[in-house]
């Protein structure tokens, strides 16, 4: 076997690989949109098929960003008040204030907003769905706790270093417990305290919106399409390497090393252009007809009354 037939059969095998790989992923991303990412049941009515394109970033390196900055910037604010009661000063009270502001920010990141608010809005899928419901206010109150425990601490510290400056001590252990004082909900007594623990939730409800938009709101279908369109984009790369001079070959040929495969490629991959083609379409009509109907109920000085047909952006 010459070179060139060598060179011919690799690149062959290479659209082979990626002709099956994007007509499996175009497939399982059409099957998510049927069955809404069900694991039971089967296909639903198509009335309740998922008839938008997926909402997603277009990149994640943003929202860690964000993250990272709420963590380093809630563990600098409370590093020198934490560093009162650790033995290693300053870089000990780092610490503590890292850890803290570290389980604050991820834990309303990934249990409030990547996972429950996003399953809370999928009531198609009732397993997710309920544990959802009865996920989303306990992590809700784990992350008021900790924030009202954290600032707590940083009122207790305060008053520790006040006692010792009078030269008495403190009679009782409360100053080693702030979450066993939390627990009796005794009010701040320092404005530093209260305004720990108002960053805190802040913080919490910011990171807590970044999990919710952190991928689309149905829950796997983001990845689908992600995956969809890289298997599409590299098809395409690979039909492009194939050495098949298309105009210059005999009527009627056949028997060209991957013929029907190329031929087959090329039609998936202009199946699935049109198919998004047709999406995004359909997704500009609806929009401009729903801004059409708030155009008109403004000009008749009506609000706009509910259709009986879908809505501007279904599923």
């Amino acid at each position: 076997m010459s070179r060139i037939d060598q060179k011919t059969h690799q690149i062959v095998d290479r659209l082979s690989d990626a002709f099956y790989r994007a007509a499996g992923d175009f497939n399982a991303y059409l099957d998510f949109r049927a069955t809404r990412g069900r694991m039971f049941g089967g296909a639903l009515p198509p009335h309740r098929w998922v008839q938008r394109a997926a909402q997603y970033p277009d990149s994640h390196i943003m929202h860690f960003s964000i993250l990272a900055a709420l963590i380093l910037f809630e563990g600098l604010a409370n590093a020198y008040f934490f560093s009162k009661a650790s033995d290693l000063g300053l870089l000990g009270g780092w610490i503590q204030a890292i850890t803290v502001a570290f389980t604050n920010v991820i834990a309303a990141f990934f249990l409030i907003g990547f996972v429950g608010l996003r399953s809370l809005s999928n009531p198609d899928r009732p397993f997710s769905f309920i544990a959802a419901l009865i996920g989303v206010p306990v992590a809700l109150s784990f992350v008021v706790f900790l924030n009202f425990s954290a600032a707590h601490y940083r009122d207790l510290l305060e008053i520790n270093e006040a006692v010792l400056a009078t030269g008495t001590l403190a009679g009782t252990g409360e100053i080693l417990a702030p979450v066993t004082r939390a627990l009796t909900f005794q009010p701040f007594e320092t404005l530093e305290a209260l305004l720990l623990f108002i960053l805190g939730i802040t913080f919490a409800a910011i990171a807590a919106f970044k999990g919710a938009t952190f991928d689309d709101r149905l829950i796997g279908y983001g990845a689908v399409q992600r995956r969809a369109i890289r298997s599409a984009a590299h098809l395409a790369a690979v039909i492009k390497q194939v050495p098949l001079d298309r105009s210059q070959e005999p009527q009627g040929a056949s028997n060209t090393v991957g013929s029907s495969t190329y031929e087959d490629a090329v039609r998936l991959k202009l199946d699935i252009d049109a198919f998004f083609a047709e999406q995004t379409q359909r997704a500009l009509n609806r929009h401009r007809e729903a801004a059409d109907f708030q155009d008109d109920a403004a000009r008749h000085g009506s609000e706009p009354r509910s259709r009986d047909d879908k809505p501007p952006f279904p599923g």
